[in-house]
């Protein structure tokens, strides 16, 4: 048995295919590139941009939540989420107007602390529910719609959030993954190699797909045009791209080597292509296992590999990517805790 030099732990439980024009093994063009302030051991896994374009928001295994300013990465406030143990701050999603940021811990349930995006200042929190239909919502609490004026959930992008429901303990645990349609319209639903499409406003599934992790969660995401869905799935390990009007697949984007993972997965805002982040495992030279960060771009319309990041991405991108209002630059995390942003590269 070979050794291991470096394994992720549980939170990513989850040769390169090279293909023409792909830039195999490099780094994307980096902006900045910045390390946790405490130097304490932790990672990044969950990133955000601000809709106004001035701030990039940060969530770590440590439970801090951080901002820094989009142009640099110079650190604008810190704020450790509580209660203390209650785990990782696992989703940072700002509000439309930019004005207020929110931290999902993911000891918490579905509640998401909500905190000023200027100076951090904790100001309320909103709820999500699973209604008896199975649909998901979200509402401010009392004492967020006193602080904002604002009792609706009108000041948010559904779309970015995404929740997770666990069942049972150890082996026989059982996760169901939620994701939300940019149009509102729709959620989907991912559980024992199952996802279901509904329609939010009564409840009704529209559609069945085959696909989806047995029992683990399983990292997806609708177009921006709501038509069609991508789901990672770690056996076949590949992407896979479904049209939600009939169920068809229309793509696949396979993973070369099986000893390779995927977190999150991402389209661009115009849908042309998709982003999949996560880790490769590989034999070194001296024998011994090693890992490598990963950042793929996919052309959506052929499946084409077009960028494949290896390097400036630490031993795993522990993060979704971000962009920024004008796709130009997007922004990640890394399993030893630094926050990157970088240059989008050409298709």
């Amino acid at each position: 048995m070979k050794a291991q030099r470096f394994l992720l732990p549980s939170l990513l439980a989850l040769g390169l295919a090279v293909a023409a024009g792909v830039q195999a093994q490099s780094a994307p063009q980096i902006v900045w590139s910045v390390p946790t302030p405490s130097g304490l051991a932790n990672s990044i896994v969950g990133v955000a941009w601000s809709p106004a374009g001035g701030r990039v928001a940060v969530g770590s295994t440590d439970r801090w939540a951080r901002a820094r300013t989009a142009s640099s990465g110079a650190l604008q406030w810190s704020t450790l989420q509580v209660p203390i143990g209650s785990g990782t701050a696992d989703q940072m999603i700002f509000s439309n107007d930019s004005a207020l940021v929110a931290v999902h811990n993911s000891g918490q349930g579905w509640t998401f602390r909500v905190h000023r995006a200027s100076d951090g200042v904790f100001v309320g929190k909103l709820v999500g529910t699973l209604q008896p239909n199975n649909i998901a919502t979200f509402a401010p609490d009392a004492q967020l719609a006193t602080a904002t004026g604002d009792a609706t959930f009108n000041n948010w992008r559904l779309s970015s959030f995404s929740t997770v429901k666990v069942i049972g303990s150890g082996y026989n645990k059982i996760a169901t993954s939620f994701v939300f349609s940019p149009n509102g319209l729709l959620q989907a639903s991912a559980t024992q190699g199952t996802i279901t499409i509904q329609r939010r406003s009564d409840g009704a599934t529209v559609r069945l797909l085959t696909g989806g992790n047995l029992r683990s969660t399983t990292p997806m995401a609708f177009s921006p045009d709501s038509a069609t869905l991508a789901e990672y799935q770690a056996n076949p390990n590949e992407t896979t791209l479904f049209r939600i009007s009939d169920g068809a697949v229309l793509r696949h984007f396979p993973y070369q080597p099986s000893n390779e993972g995927v977190v999150a997965v991402r389209f661009s805002p115009g849908g042309t292509r998709l982003v999949t982040t996560g880790w490769r495992a590989f034999e070194g030279s001296d024998g011994l296992w090693d890992q490598v960060g990963t950042i793929k771009f996919w052309r959506v319309s052929d499946g084409a590999l077009r960028r494949s990041f290896e390097a400036g991405t630490g031993i795993g991108v522990t993060s979704p990517v971000a962009w920024n209002p004008g796709f130009t630059r997007f922004a990640y995390g890394t399993y030893e805790g630094r926050a990157v942003v970088a240059v989008v590269p050409a298709p």
